[in-house]
C-alpha cells in the first residue's frame, strides 16, 4: 500500500494530490525510466547501484541524469523520514516531460518530471517459503532493450494477467 507523501518535481506532497499533465511523454508514449530500491530499516538498499543503473538507463534514452547521485540519495531519504518508512519500496521515475502536441521526435528543451513514492514492503508469507509457489510458462513478449528500466511495461502486465488468471503466483518467461 503506498505511503501518503509523494515527491513530485521538487516538492513533497500528499501521493493523492500529485498530479502530472496529460501532455506528458511518460503518459503519451511510455518515454519514462524508473527505479525500484527496496528499503529496509529506513535504509535503501544499495543506493549508488540502484542510481548506476537509473543513470544508465536514463542514457539509453538520450537523456541526462536531472539530479546526482547525492541529491537522488537525499530526496530518498527525506520521502523515507516523510512517510516513517522502515521495510518499504522507494520508486523514482524521470519522464522526458510535456510539450504541447504529440511529437514521436522530442524537443531537445524539455523539463523533465521527477516522481517517487513509498510502498509498504509485506513480508513474504511463511508458506511461500515452505511450499514455493505456481507459476505458468509462456514466450518472453517483452521488448528487446529489457536493460533499459522504461515504464512501458505492457507486456509485463499481460504476462502477469496470464498467470492470474491460471490461478498462479507468476509467470516464466520463456526465451530461445
Amino acid at each position: 500500500m503506498p505511503l501518503p507523501i509523494c515527491y513530485l518535481n521538487g516538492d513533497y506532497l500528499p501521493l493523492a494530490e500529485a498530479r502530472v499533465s496529460p501532455l506528458d511523454r511518460a503518459f503519451l508514449f511510455g518515454d519514462a525510466v524508473y527505479e525500484v530500491l527496496p528499503v529496509y530499516a529506513s535504509r535503501p538498499f544499495r543506493v549508488r547501484e540502484h542510481l548506476d543503473r537509473l543513470n544508465r538507463s536514463l542514457a539509453s534514452i538520450r537523456m541526462s541524469a536531472p539530479l546526482s547521485h547525492a541529491d537522488w540519495a537525499q530526496l530518498c531519504q527525506e520521502l523515507i523520514a516523510r512517510n516513517s518508512a522502515r521495510d518499504a519500496y522507494l520508486y523514482l521515475q524521470v519522464t522526458r516531460g510535456a510539450e504541447f502536441g504529440r511529437n514521436h521526435a522530442w524537443p531537445e528543451d524539455l523539463k523533465p518530471t521527477l516522481f517517487a513514492y513509498v510502498t509498504a514492503l509485506e513480508p513474504v508469507s511463511p508458506s511461500f517459503l515452505e511450499q514455493g509457489v505456481s507459476a505458468v510458462t509462456a514466450a518472453d513478449t517483452r521488448w528487446a532493450r529489457r536493460d533499459i528500466k522504461s515504464t512501458a511495461l505492457l507486456a509485463n502486465i499481460l504476462l502477469k494477467k496470464l498467470s492470474a488468471d491460471a490461478g498462479a503466483f507468476e509467470t516464466i518467461m520463456l526465451e530461445n
